[in-house]
């Protein structure tokens, strides 16, 4: 028994660096970030869809596309004559990026990369504090750039799953526009400037073709 399990583990392993991968020119993979941990991989399609190409046999042009949106209605307290309270927010965000292959061994294949992020973003409560009539709105632009460093593995030689690690930088401005008694007023939002180190949790699932 000792032996066909040693056997069936030298086969996988086998099997496994054959599906070691060279990079080279002109090759493209869609990108999907596997949700349930966090975010942020090279080229920031933070959450969202990524496409890579390869402009050269070990240099990647990526760009990313990330989306959000949400919606949320908490109800007056009864007999209170209130309305109800309905929150809701959309994010937009672009990321182009270029990345490197510094190393492979079998079908690890470790990278740096740097890229640069626009994003929009929304955010409306209606009726706050459930006064009928009511409304803030804000709007945002937020701005980054991050240094990133990975590894993807090959699990098989046209699908590799990923993981990387980021120094990033974000700016953000907007407005807030705020109703209240029929009268509406305007106003910068808070300005925010963030530097920190990012582990990406989530896993980039990348498709080759």
């Amino acid at each position: 028994m000792k032996r066909v399990a040693v056997a069936l583990l030298a086969a996988a392993v086998a099997g496994t660096s054959a599906w070691a991968q060279k990079t080279k020119e002109g090759d493209k993979a869609w990108l999907f970030t596997l949700s349930g941990l966090s975010n942020l991989g090279v080229g920031g399609y933070n959450g969202g869809l990524g496409l890579l190409y390869y402009l050269s046999d070990d240099l990647g042009l990526t760009v990313g596309l990330g989306f959000s949106t949400s919606s949320t209605t908490t109800k007056a307290p009864a007999g209170s004559g209130g309305a109800d309270q309905k929150e809701s927010s959309l994010g937009l965000t672009l990321s182009p990026g270029v990345r490197f292959n510094l190393a492979s061994s079998g079908p690890i294949v470790g990278y740096a990369g740097v890229g640069v992020l626009v994003g929009i973003a929304s955010e409306t409560t209606e009726n706050p504090n459930y006064v009928s009539g009511d409304k803030v709105e804000t709007s945002s632009t937020n701005i980054g750039a991050a240094v990133t460093v990975g590894a993807e593995w090959f699990a098989w030689s046209n699908v590799s799953l990923g993981a990387s690690y980021s120094l990033a930088f974000t700016t953000s401005s907007g407005k807030v526009k705020t109703t209240s008694g029929g009268t509406t007023t305007e106003q910068d939002a808070p300005s925010t400037t963030t530097i920190a180190t990012t582990p990406s949790g989530a896993f980039t699932l990348s498709i080759y073709w």
